[in-house]
Order: C-alpha cells, then structure tokens, then sequence
C-alpha cells in the first residue's frame, strides 16, 4: 500500500481550483466580488470567446501596495478576517483568501494594482505550469485590473468540460447584472469580443436598478416588498401582474451576497403562488438579518448559506411577498406545519340511491396500460420497424383515419390495432423545427415584411443574449438589430410568427437560453425550437378534418414524429385490446 505523502503546492492550489474555479463565469464573481469588496464603483468585464480565452476585470477601488499584492496570491492570505469570532460576522463578499491563488494555478494569470500612495503600481505575472511570480513596477490609476487567459490551458481534462463560448458567455452575463441588482450607484460593463454587451450606469434609485435589470416593461408593475418579523427583514421588489415563463428573474440576496437558498426560493414562490396566475413573476429579495444568525461559510464558492432558524426567514419572506402582490397576511401558524388535507373521496355513496343497496361501482382506470411511444432517432428507424409491426402498425405506414379532435386539443385517429392520440400543438412544433432548422442550414429564410418595425426593450441580461443570437435569428427570417441601448428594432418576421407573438417568442427564447438544463445545446436549435413553439397552432383551437389530415401526413414526414424538440412525447397509442379488457370482452 503506497506510503502517505504531502502533495505538492501546485497540485494542491489545482486541487483548491476545482472547487472555486469551475467554468469562467465563477471567476468572473470570484473578481467582481473582490472589486465590490474594495469600494470599486466602476467595474469593467472584458471577455474573449465566453471568458475562455481572456477575462479582464478592472476597478477604480483602493487597489493594494506591494507586499499585500504579493502576498494576495497566498492561499489563506486575506485582510477580511482576523479570527475565528470573525468567521461568524463576515460581511464582505469575499473572505476565504482562495480566489486568486486558485485562479492563478489554472490560468495565464496577471495582477496590476496601485493603491494610491505608492509611486507606482505593480503587475504580477503568475506561470500556471511552474508556479513562478514574476513582480514589475507598472503604470495605472489608483485600483486593480486582472488578467486571465486560457483558463485550464494547464488542466486539459477540465477545459473539455467548459460549456459553449455562448452558454459560458451567457453565464457571465447574469453573474454580473446580478452583482450590479443591490448596488445602484456603481456602474458595470460587460464587453464580450470588443463589443460592449453590458452598459449599467449608476442608477439614481433600487427600483430603477431593478428595471435596468429585467426590463423597463417590468416597472410599471413592480411592487415593493418591505417587512420585518423578529430579527428578520425582507425588502425588494417582486412583479405584480407581469408573468415570465421560467424563474430567470428572481434573485436572492442575504446581506449583500447573491446565493441559491431553497427555504428563499419555496418561500417567495408559495407567496406568489397564493395567486392564480401562469408563470412565475420577477422577485428581487434582500435579506437583512444579523450575522450570526446566517453561517456564510458552507459553501467553497460561497454561494449558499445556512440560516439558524429558517422558520422565521420562510415566514418573513413569503408574507413580505404576499403582502406585496396584494394578498391578506396570515398569522405565525406560518411556522406550523399545515396537516395533509385528506384526499377526496372518489364517489359519493349518496349519489346511486337508485343501485341495490350495497353496490358500491367498481372504477377501472383505461389508460393504466398505456404506454407513451419512444422516441427513435431517424436512422434507427429501419432497425425498430419490424418490432413494431408486432405491436402496430409502423408509424410511416399508417393505416388509419382521423375519427375527430378531442377537447380540441388531440387528434384521434381509428387505426387496426387500436386509437391513436397526436397533440396538435407539439405536433406542428415538430412540424415547423424541421422547416426553420432547414431554411437555416440552406441559409434560406423566409420573411414577412411589416408594416410599421417592433421596437422590443429587455433588461440587460436579456439584451446580452439577443444580441449573441442575432445571426442565427436572421437565418430563420428575422429582420432585428440593436437599436439603441437595449431596444432591438424588429422589421420583418417568419410569414408563420404572428405580430403579436414576438415579444412572447423573444421571451421564450431567452428563457431556453439561459435553461443549462436544456437538451438543445446549439443556438440554431434554441432559436427553433423557441420559435416553433411561438409559432404552432395552440391547444383548445378547432381544426377541421382537412387540417388534421394535413397536419398528420406533415408530422409523419417530419425527423422524429415521436417527440416534439423539447422532448415532449407527440403520439399515444392505446391498444384495442386493452379497450376490451376494459369492457370485459377480453
């Protein structure tokens, strides 16, 4: 058995990387926090392909001198805690001392600060594969600016693992405009490939910070959200009447530090749920709550926290939420658990007085062997027909006929072995993928001109990505480009999109964008299918037999009739056998 041993410094601070430092939108937060820490009120984000080839972030804070440069990128070497008793009442951003130093170890790294007093500043220069520093007198004004390049040049087994310059772009992008949401009276900018992306001047107040952020279409339906339960206060804005497809537009913020916290995530949601609406709205939450009581250090990228009593943060938040969407407070039972309500009964013996006395009907779900049809990829096609002709008949050679529209929604179709379901709106989404993902390949859109242009305003984050998915917009039949600010000017469409869907459609795009979780991976197909499921018929809309009949033939010529782009099953089969069984015929 190997002997223990001491790893090697390099390998440690590696090591020490892999949990800071895991794509460059971390080391983009790791410097913003640290530039916020030293009282920046200017920060600047500069970016090469999505921060994997460069990231540069300058400040105008108050910079350091030459042993405490030096000493910086030093594991463990910080000026924002002396002791333990410090630990418990952080209220910097940063505290660890692991940031630079691990940034340092993975990447082409150089550090340039002045603090003022000294007559120069001084630029370090870091050798990720040797460890070497290499220290310079350098000219800048009073504060820091950071270098990093070819982030995991040196650990090539994690670089493969980055994200597309985009998504990794993307990333940044929310990181900063978030940082940016509690502080209103400093400026960001974000430039990615020599292009300004980002431009948040200082705001005169949070609720026109909040509105640079999500969107000018947001203010006017901002609520302020301000209450306090024991030692516990929550404030910020959440939008009443204005509804958005994903949870995108919701921060959380505690004493200053963006974090992921699921007792605030179900909080501000269950308040907001109390009303019956689609969607989720904008929520923008600082927790205010003394130090003691919130342990920021669970987590190496201190991006989450741990409350001592969660109880009273839940309370304080969701009724600070409902209060503000207009909504009746409810006392501290809040706190309790609420008992399960019973489930309801499914018949009422009352109801058959007319049955022998003690018939009690005996209810046998249709649809418990149903079974959902998998989606095959196109060239596995001819590999699953003959199992399917044991089963069915094969979906190419469909042997049926449209029978009618159920709650017209469903197609339904009479085939030999059984009904056939398709639903109409993911069918046509499949439908209309495949027309725009070919139009693109063939660089061959298709537009409507329209009569008067669109003028669409977003926040920043939102505007950061239209402005990267401008080409791939154009290739599907888009006439858009920036307009001024974060107004993008819309004069033509795809002849299928409807005018009034635009701003929907853009919406859903940004949404599928920032949906890591996503499937898609490329933009062409984010835009598509973003597009497609704008631009498809809708559920609870009657078509007649030619158009179902239409409708049908065009999904069985479609790439993969099975699924829609976003994974959704299109077609169900239930068997005749199984609707005999179920009138004891088999």
């Amino acid at each position: 058995m190997p002997r223990i041993h001491l790893l090697p410094s390099d390998l440690i601070n590696q090591i020490a990387a892999g949990e800071v430092v895991e794509r460059p939108a971390s080391v983009v937060k790791e410097l913003v926090e640290n530039a916020i820490d030293a009282g920046a009120t200017v920060i600047d984000v500069l970016l090469e392909n999505g921060g994997k080839k460069l990231i540069e972030v300058r400040d105008n804070g108050h910079g350091m001198a030459h042993d405490d440069a030096l000493l910086a990128l030093e594991r463990h070497a910080t000026s924002k805690i002396a002791g333990f008793d410090d630990l418990a009442q952080v209220r910097t951003l940063g505290f660890r001392g692991e940031a630079l130093p691990s940034i340092a170890s993975v990447s082409h790294f150089t550090l340039t600060t002045c603090d003022g007093a000294a007559d120069a500043a001084i630029e370090i220069e870091c050798d990720p594969l040797t460890g070497a520093r290499t220290s310079r007198p350098a000219a800048r004004d009073r504060g820091t600016t950071i270098v990093v390049r070819e982030l995991f040049e040196n650990v090539p087994a994690r670089r493969k693992f980055l994200k597309s310059a985009d998504a990794e772009f993307r990333s940044i992008v929310t990181i900063v405009s978030s940082y940016a949401l509690p502080l209103p009276s400093r400026a960001f900018r974000v430039e990615h490939n020599g292009r300004t992306v980002v431009d948040l001047p200082p705001a005169q107040t949070m609720r026109d910070r909040v509105a640079q952020i999500i969107g000018n279409e947001a203010a006017p339906y901002l609520q302020e959200i301000d209450i306090t339960i024991d030692r516990v206060r929550a404030s910020g804005f959440v939008t009443r009447g204005l509804r958005f497809g994903s949870r995108r537009n919701q921060f959380f913020f505690v004493n200053g530090r963006l974090v992921k916290d699921r007792v605030l995530t179900h909080a501000a949601n269950r308040g907001a749920e109390a009303f019956d609406f689609d969607g989720h709205p904008a929520i923008v939450l600082f927790v205010d709550i003394e130090p003691d009581l919130v342990d920021v250090n669970v987590h190496p990228a201190k991006t989450e926290v741990r409350f001592r009593d969660s109880s009273s943060v839940h309370v304080a938040v969701e009724q600070g939420v409902k209060r503000a969407l207009g909504g009746a407070e409810e006392g501290a039972e809040l706190l309790q658990a609420a008992a399960p309500a019973p489930p309801p009964a499914l018949f009422s013996p009352q109801r058959f007085d007319d049955a022998p006395r003690g018939y009690l009907p005996e209810f046998t779900p249709l649809f418990q062997r149903q079974s959902v049809v998998q989606p095959p990829l196109r060239e596995q096609t001819a590999a699953i027909e003959a199992p399917l002709l044991a089963d069915g008949p094969r979906l190419g050679d469909l042997q049926g006929r449209v029978i009618g529209q159920y709650r017209m929604s469903y197609i339904v179709i009479d085939t030999p072995t059984g009904l056939r379901l398709i639903d109409q709106h993911v069918a046509h989404e499949r439908v209309l993928y495949d027309r725009y993902f070919d139009r693109a390949a063939e660089q061959t859109p298709v537009t409507q001109q329209l009569l008067t242009p669109i003028l669409y305003e977003s926040g920043a984050a939102e505007s950061a990505v239209l402005e990267s998915h401008l080409a791939e917009l154009r290739v599907v039949g888009f006439d858009i480009e920036r307009f001024s600010g974060n107004v993008f000017a819309i004069a033509a469409v795809p002849p299928e999109l409807v005018k009034s869907d635009v701003e929907a459609f853009l919406h859903k795009l940004v949404d599928a964008s920032l949906d890591e979780r996503s499937h898609l991976l490329h933009v062409r197909e984010k835009v598509c299918a973003s597009l497609a499921c704008q631009a498809a018929i809708k559920v609870h809309r009657p078509l007649n037999g030619e158009e179902m009949a239409r409708l049908t033939a065009e999904l069985l010529d479609s790439s993969n009739p099975f699924a829609c782009p976003h994974g959704r099953p299109i077609i169900v089969d239930i068997r005749h056998l199984d609707i005999e069984k179920h009138f004891h015929r088999k």
